[in-house]
């Protein structure tokens, strides 16, 4: 009976190892299976995490390329060079929005695509100075502008009144004008008398000042003698009309051309008896390129 009593007992031994053994190795099993489903369900949670990163890290570019193009559509229409810099800068800028676009699609690391988001905004940076600068230029270069301006405003002033100056100085003055009244003789000898009967010849002697401002040249000298009644003493040998320099058409006694040179000139002027001659005031009127520029007032009785 003790033989089988032994045996019984190292059966039982036996069972109790196999089934220890298979505690074990269900226990072992269960905890593998466990680490595995914590792993995958590590797995998912960051992949749902790096998904919402992504969209994050999408919606981030959208929103500060949107904010960029606004920037710097602000500074469109100012001027060419503007424009045109402002056109290299959104091409680059959208260039570089391509770029982490498709690292984004092609579900990139993170941080790669964050350092190229800070390129992104380092090239929005770089023409913003840019831009900044050449505004600071052209506002510069504006008040140059209306300094110069200003300058040449004054200076053409300055020209107009220096002109105007000139121009007056350089008009011709008379310096005197004399005129006489003759009786021809005989033998053609002159006397003077101031009997209205009697006169039969009139001389006129005018004088130019000296003008070293003056253009040289030929000049024109109308004469004219005024009757009491206001009409022109003309002489059919040497009268006529001419043109006044306010554009009025007048009859005239004599006219002469002189080449004047700067210095004092004398200019004779005469008219001879062709009508008979009335007692009063008669006026002597010397004009100058078309300018009055001498009178004398002579009384015949």
């Amino acid at each position: 009976m003790e033989p089988a009593k032994d045996m019984n007992q190292t059966g039982g031994k036996s069972r109790l190892i196999v089934l220890i053994g298979l505690l074990t190795l269900s226990v072992g099993l269960n905890i593998y299976l466990l680490t595995r489903t914590y792993d995958a369900e590590s797995i998912i949670v960051k992949r749902d995490a790096e998904v919402d990163s992504l969209a994050d890290v999408k919606a981030s570019i959208e929103n500060d390329y949107q904010t960029m193009t606004f920037e710097l559509d602000q500074f469109k229409g100012k001027n060419i060079q503007l424009d045109s810099l402002l056109e290299k800068a959104n091409g680059d800028i959208e260039k570089q929005k391509r770029k982490i676009d498709k690292l984004i699609k092609e579900n990139k690391d993170i941080p790669l695509i964050r350092r190229q988001m800070e390129e992104l905004k380092a090239i929005r940076d770089q023409y913003r100075t840019q831009i900044e600068q050449l505004i600071k230029e052209n506002k510069e270069l504006r008040f140059e502008n209306v300094n110069l301006t200003q300058e040449v405003n004054s200076l053409n002033q300055t020209t107009k009144q220096l002109s105007e100056k000139v121009e007056l100085a350089s008009v011709l003055k008379g310096e005197s004008l004399e005129v006489k009244t003759f009786r021809e003789k005989a033998r053609g000898k002159l006397e003077e008398t101031e009997k209205a009967k009697r006169v039969n010849k009139i001389t006129a002697t005018f004088v130019i000042a000296e003008n070293k401002v003056a253009k040289p040249g030929k000049r024109d000298l109308v004469f004219r003698i005024l009757r009491p009644d206001g009409m022109v003493l003309s002489d059919p040998k040497s009268g006529g009309a001419f043109t006044r320099d306010d554009g009025r058409y007048i009859d005239y006694t004599d006219r002469a051309t002189v080449d004047y040179s700067n210095s004092r000139t004398e200019v004779k002027f005469e008219w001879d008896e062709s009508e008979e001659l009335n007692a009063g005031l008669y006026i002597a009127e010397v004009y100058l390129d078309g300018k009055l520029t001498g009178n004398y007032k002579f009384n015949l009785k």
